[in-house]
């Protein structure tokens, strides 16, 4: 793209960088935040239309500023002005990382390919039966585990794992992996959500399972092949 803007200005045509700021603010709105980023290299009109409150705005949730709340600990008053105070893509930078809540046995963070909000919620946060019984569960470390360690069932007769979690989710439709799908018609108050994974058939034990976390993600980013890429 260098090469190409600078023959166009010896010869004295139109160069890339030559396109007005708004104009490129107004594609940068049709793409995602990955692109963006990715555009903002080709020259300093593009690095100015992708720094614009406009174009990440777009990118956010509606909610963002319960988010930006949940993230520093609560106090939406704080965050709502915080929220209007600095750029918008240094809220969606902020919002992008893992935020830990609740003692650290959750986290959300957006997706940064996508703007989706997503939430991991690790075993320890989870109601298990017979959890404190080391003949039946045990937690064991383990490295692929963002929480360095997981449940693991030696044996049990009675299997049930219950989970609740309440929080602002952004309105759309969501999933839970093997459980089922739930819609957000209002972001603008917590949503109160509770799941389980039930085996009470008592004819035989079941053992040797790995519990890691539950993540609960809106429904486009579950169908996620790679990044940037969707079925």
């Amino acid at each position: 793209m260098g090469a190409v803007g600078s023959s166009a200005r010896r010869g004295g045509g139109t160069a890339l960088g030559d396109l007005p700021e708004n104009c490129v603010a107004e594609v940068m709105l049709r793409l995602n935040p990955t692109e963006i980023c990715g555009m903002a290299r080709l020259s300093r009109t593009f690095r100015g239309a992708a720094s614009g409150d406009a174009v990440w705005e777009a990118k956010l949730p509606r909610n963002y500023a319960r988010l930006l709340a949940a993230a520093g600990g609560g106090d939406e008053e704080a965050a709502a002005l915080e929220a209007e105070a600095i750029p918008k893509k240094e809220v969606y930078a902020r919002l992008s990382r893992r935020n830990s809540l609740d003692g650290g046995t959750k986290e959300f963070w957006l997706d940064k390919a996508g703007g989706g909000t997503c939430m991991t919620i690790y075993s320890r946060a989870l109601s298990i039966t017979g959890i404190d019984d080391r003949r039946y569960w045990n937690f064991i470390p383990n490295d692929e585990s963002r929480f360095r360690s997981v449940a693991y069932l030696s044996q049990i007769w009675w299997f049930e794992v219950r989970g609740e979690v309440e929080f602002c989710f952004p309105e759309g439709v969501w999933i839970y992996h093997h459980v089922g799908d739930f819609v957000v018609k209002d972001s603008n108050g917590p949503l109160n959500i509770k799941f389980a994974m039930v085996q009470i058939d008592c004819t035989h034990t079941k053992g040797g399972l790995c519990m890691d976390s539950v993540v609960i993600k809106p429904k486009c980013l579950a169908r996620k092949k790679g990044p940037g890429s969707y079925e």
